[in-house]
């Protein structure tokens, strides 16, 4: 199998030496191609290289917010995934993180083997978004219902809480002590109730309604 090639956007330097040993001693083929340390030369590498698998992206860089970086991905059409690792935990900016297709975000304070689990999960193609967002949606939404028009049952609501607190299929599946393939069944249910297709979709719902 290939290794993942993940390009590293972070402006300190030893983060960055400290990521890069941490992925070298993991257990998934990982090859970090490029370090970028500013918006500019994320740019600048991107521009210059078209096979980047994964992009490990901090958001707080010294010319600008990461979030130029995805922008001026999407604008070139291409479906690089990316992974935010930060310590910003602004409301508005994860939305429109998420609306931007991120495919996951973890705090800059995880531990290895969060930074792993998330790794692998987004290059598999799954959405990894930590529990440190559990803990954003706790602190800045109210309780309000779901959207005029569409009704949800209880159990429903509980998996949308608990999918938007990063939790996976199985650790829901654990904790409601049914099946996985029920968690499943009963998100297709809500992905068809809204139209959605994705789980990154049902957090910015989660988020814009606070359903919590």
């Amino acid at each position: 199998m290939d290794p993942v090639k993940v390009l590293l956007v972070e402006d300190h330097v030893l983060t960055r030496m400290g990521t890069v040993l941490a992925l070298h001693d993991s257990s998934i083929s990982i090859e970090v191609v490029g370090e970028a340390g500013t918006v500019k030369e994320a740019k600048e590498f991107l521009e210059q290289h078209q096979d980047i698998d994964l992009i490990l992206l901090d958001l707080m860089l010294p010319d600008g917010h990461g979030r130029e970086v995805v922008e001026f991905l999407r604008e070139q059409n291409r479906d690089t995934r990316v992974l935010i690792i930060s310590a910003d935990n602004n409301k508005n900016n994860i939305l429109q993180l998420i609306q931007l297709g991120i495919s996951g975000f973890i705090s800059k304070f995880a531990d290895t083997d969060t930074l792993l689990s998330a790794i692998e999960s987004v290059s598999n193609g799954i959405e990894y978004f930590g529990k440190d967002i559990s803990e954003i949606i706790h602190v800045v939404s109210t309780a309000k219902s779901p959207v005029e028009g569409e009704t949800f049952t209880p159990r429903e609501v509980e998996i949308m809480r608990l999918c938007a607190q990063g939790h996976a299929v199985k650790a829901i599946a654990d904790q409601l002590n049914i099946s996985p393939r029920t968690v499943e069944n009963h998100k297709n249910n809500i992905f068809k109730k809204l139209g959605f297709n994705s789980t990154a979709e049902l957090i910015h719902y989660v988020f814009e309604n606070g359903i919590v």
